[in-house]
């Protein structure tokens, strides 16, 4: 073979490697740029899911302090009708606290902490309405441990507030009544 067709054939050689390196490039980048989108788009939905539940645990909290609130506005001596609408609005903020945590993502220990919490603090405020006659102190306490849970989880404290003596008795009731 002359040079100059040995140039032509290492020219062609040389062009085909050149165009067969650029697609190869080009699907890798392709991929990676791919990857890279995929990523951003499951970083935005978990910033989105973590806001979203952020907005639910404050709402949660304002209702929790003023469940505590609520507790202080009994008076002994209240007429039975009286009674009855205070215990009914301290369950209606029990309910929606509790409504508000049951929407944080990823939250199982807390919502099973903070149900066993207002279950507890729902009795007291009965006890407090109609077996007693002295200040609500059941019932301040006990709103106030459900802020301090909730206020534990949202500060990432790790570990949530140790339950109270009443909390693991109704936690053991349930189970028992469960049957577990």
């Amino acid at each position: 073979m002359d040079t100059q067709t040995l140039a032509g054939v290492f020219g062609l050689g040389g062009t085909v490697v050149g165009v067969g390196g650029t697609l190869l490039g080009g699907i890798v980048q392709q991929r990676h740029q791919a990857r890279t989108a995929r990523e951003e788009r499951a970083e935005a939905r978990a910033g989105e899911v973590e806001s979203r539940g952020r907005v639910v645990a404050e709402k949660a909290l304002a209702e929790l302090y003023e469940l505590r609130r609520h507790a202080l506005t009994w008076k002994v001596g209240m007429s039975p009708d009286e009674r009855n609408q205070w215990v009914k609005t301290a369950n209606t903020m029990a309910d929606d606290a509790e409504l508000n945590v049951a929407l944080i993502p990823a939250a199982d220990a807390l919502r099973e902490r903070l149900q066993d919490a207002l279950s507890v603090a729902r009795k007291s405020f009965f006890v407090d309405a109609y077996e007693s006659e002295h200040e609500p102190y059941m019932s301040e306490f006990d709103a106030g441990h459900s802020i301090a849970l909730l206020s534990a989880y949202m500060r990432g404290d790790g570990a949530l507030p140790t339950p109270t003596e009443r909390e693991r008795r109704e936690c053991a009731a349930r189970e028992t009544r469960q049957g577990l």
